[in-house]
C-alpha cells in the first residue's frame, strides 16, 4: 500500500504515462493509452483521485508503452501499487496547499506559519491527520456495533414473541384438557362428596384425587392425540350418561371386557 504522490513521482522519473486503474475486485475503473504528454497523463490521475470516492482501494498499474494486445490487455508488464484514497489524505493535501499559497511577509511571516502549523511542523500535521484516521476507525466501530445491537434486539424480540405463542398453545391445550376432565371427574371419584367448611380431606384422600386427576388428563392427552373427533365424541358420551345411563353403563362395561 502506498500513496498517489508515490505512484506519480514514479511516473515521472520513469516517464510511464500509460496506466490502468481497477478497484479491489479487478474490475477497470479507469485507463489511460493515449499518447499524450507525461504532464497530462499526471493531471488525469490526479483528477481521477481527486473525484474518486473515499477510503477506496485501487491498483494502479503503470507502463512505459501502450502497446496490447487484440482483446485489451498490456503486451507488456508493468508496475503495480495499491493506493487507499482516505479523507485524511485529501485534508492533508489541500492543507498543504494552503499554506504554501499563503503570503508571506518577510522572514517573520514565514516564522509565524511554521509556527501555526506546530511547533514540530509537518509531524504535527502527521499525527494530527493520524488522529483523524482513529476516530474515523472508531466512528466505523461504533457503528458496526449499533448493527449488531439492533441485530440481537430483533432476534430476541422474535424469540420471545415465539416462546409467547408457543406458552399459550399450550396453556391454551390444558386448560382444554382439564375442562374436559373437570366434567368426568367426578363421575370417576363416584360422586364424592365436597368437604364441608373448616374440614379438610385426609392426606391419603387428597392423594388419590391427585392421582385420578392425573389418570385422566393422560388418558384425554392419548384420545386428543390419535382420535379426530374427540370433542365430538366425548360430548355425545357425556349425554348418553346423562340422558340414558343404563346403556352408558352398558357401553363401559362392554369396553373394560374388551
Amino acid at each position: 500500500m502506498t500513496t498517489p504522490e508515490f505512484v506519480i513521482d514514479v511516473m515521472r522519473e520513469q516517464d510511464l504515462r500509460y496506466y490502468l486503474i481497477q478497484d479491489a475486485e479487478y474490475r477497470t475503473m479507469y485507463q489511460q493509452w493515449q499518447p499524450i504528454s507525461l504532464e497530462e497523463a499526471v493531471a488525469r490521475l490526479e483528477r481521477f483521485i481527486k473525484n474518486c470516492s473515499t477510503n477506496s482501494i485501487f491498483r494502479i498499474n503503470l507502463f512505459a508503452t501502450n502497446e496490447r494486445l487484440k482483446d485489451g490487455t498490456p503486451k507488456r508488464d508493468g508496475l503495480t501499487y495499491e493506493v487507499m484514497i482516505t479523507e485524511s489524505l485529501r485534508d492533508k493535501k489541500q492543507e498543504q496547499q494552503q499554506f504554501q499559497q499563503a503570503p508571506i511577509n518577510g522572514f517573520e511571516g514565514y516564522v509565524d506559519k511554521a509556527y501555526n502549523a506546530g511547533s514540530m511542523g509537518a509531524i504535527d500535521l502527521d499525527r494530527y491527520l493520524s488522529s483523524k484516521d482513529e476516530i474515523l476507525k472508531l466512528q466505523l466501530r461504533i457503528q458496526q456495533l449499533e448493527m449488531e445491537n439492533r441485530y440481537l434486539t430483533d432476534r430476541n424480540s422474535r424469540e420471545l414473541e415465539s416462546l409467547r405463542k408457543e406458552y399459550e398453545a399450550k396453556n391454551s391445550k390444558e386448560e382444554k384438557i382439564m375442562g374436559i376432565a373437570g366434567q368426568f371427574f367426578p363421575m370417576i371419584m363416584g360422586g364424592m362428596q365436597s368437604p364441608m367448611n373448616g374440614i379438610t380431606e385426609e392426606p391419603e384422600t387428597m392423594e388419590k384425587i391427585s392421582t385420578t386427576k392425573e389418570k385422566v388428563i393422560n388418558a384425554v392427552n392419548e384420545l386428543m392425540a390419535h382420535d379426530p373427533n374427540f370433542v365430538k365424541n366425548i360430548q355425545s358420551l357425556a349425554k348418553l350418561c346423562k340422558e340414558n345411563p343404563t346403556i352408558y353403563k352398558i357401553a363401559v362395561e362392554k369396553l373394560n371386557s374388551l
